[in-house]
C-alpha cells in the first residue's frame, strides 16, 4: 500500500510502499515535485499525483500505533513537543523523543530549518532521521518558532551569497 508521509506539514512528503521509500514529493511554486528513480517530475495538482502513483497516496496516511496527544503543550529542556515525548535521549545536541512507549521511531523536540534540494524549510519535531541522514543540512534545535525562523532567513541569506554550501 502506497502512501505519502508527510515531513514538513504541506510541503514535503516521503511516499512509501510498504514501508520502504520509493520517492519524495515536495510542493514548490504550486506545483507538485515528485523525485522518484533520479527523475524529477512536476504536477500541477493533486490528481496529477494520483495518476503517477496510479492511487490516492495522501488518502492512506494512517497511523497505526497512534501518539498521545493533549491539549497541554509539552517539552524537553524547553523544546516543545507537539505529543507527550517517551524514551527521551540526546543526541549530541538533539533533544530526541519517541511518540509511543513501543515506537522506535526518533523524533527531534524543538524548531529546525530542515535543508533539501529545494530549499530550506521550518520544521517542528523532525524524525531524527530526516536531519541525520535525509537533508542536505539542518539548524536547530530552537525553542520558539519566531527564532528558527530568523536564524532559517539568516541562513538561506547565507547560502545566498555563497558563505554555506
Amino acid at each position: 500500500m502506497k502512501y505519502a508521509k508527510t515531513i514538513i506539514q504541506n510541503k514535503f512528503w516521503i511516499v512509501k510502499d510498504d514501508n520502504i521509500n520509493i520517492a519524495t514529493i515536495e510542493k514548490k511554486d504550486n506545483q507538485f515535485v515528485v523525485i522518484q528513480n533520479n527523475a524529477k517530475v512536476a504536477f500541477d495538482n493533486e490528481q496529477g499525483l494520483f495518476e503517477h502513483f496510479k492511487q490516492d497516496i495522501f488518502k492512506n496516511n494512517t497511523a497505526l500505533d497512534q501518539p498521545v496527544n493533549s491539549d497541554r503543550d509539552f517539552d524537553i529542556d524547553g523544546y516543545p513537543t507537539k505529543v507527550k515525548p517517551f524514551n527521551v535521549q540526546w543526541f549530541d545536541s538533539i533533544p530526541t523523543f519517541t511518540k509511543t512507549e513501543k515506537s522506535s521511531d526518533r523524533y527531534c523536540a524543538g524548531f529546525y530549518g530542515v535543508r533539501f534540494e529545494g530549499g530550506t524549510f521550518l520544521s517542528n519535531n523532525p524524525k531524527l532521521a530526516t536531519i541525520s541522514e535525509k537533508c542536505i543540512d539542518f539548524i536547530g534545535p530552537y525553542k520558539t518558532e519566531m527564532e528558527a525562523n530568523i536564524n532559517i532567513s539568516t541562513r538561506k541569506k547565507k547560502i545566498k551569497q555563497g558563505m554555506v554550501e
